[in-house]
């Protein structure tokens, strides 16, 4: 029993598995075209969470901002300083979560 690494998430793994236990990525009785094809699944199902989790942070943005602008609250209250807290987390975990996906797309370029 050997450990190799996983071609899906380059993780470390016994060769005697039929899949990777953190990737789910499928081992057993692929070629290498079954092999290319799980790796496009797997960061499929990746873009689609880093997605889902974008616009989640979005809504969290707008929504903090459409607060904010609405019922304008006074410049240093604790509502005022929540929606610019929202605000700003909304942005900068959209921003990351945009980011994440252009290094995921690079990657199944390669």
């Amino acid at each position: 029993m050997a450990l190799i690494q996983c071609p899906g998430c380059n993780k470390r793994m016994s060769d005697t598995m039929a899949e990777c236990p953190h990737c789910h990525f499928k081992i057993a009785g692929l070629d290498e075209e079954g092999r290319h094809e799980e790796i496009r699944r797997i960061a499929a199902a990746k873009r689609d969470k880093l997605m889902s989790q974008s616009m989640l942070a979005l809504l969290i943005a707008i929504a903090a901002f459409t607060y904010y602008f609405v019922q304008q609250p006074l410049p240093k209250s604790m509502p005022a300083n929540i929606a610019y807290a929202l605000m700003v987390i909304g942005v900068v975990w959209f921003v990351v979560n945009r980011i994440r996906l252009m290094l995921i797309k690079r990657d199944l370029k390669r």
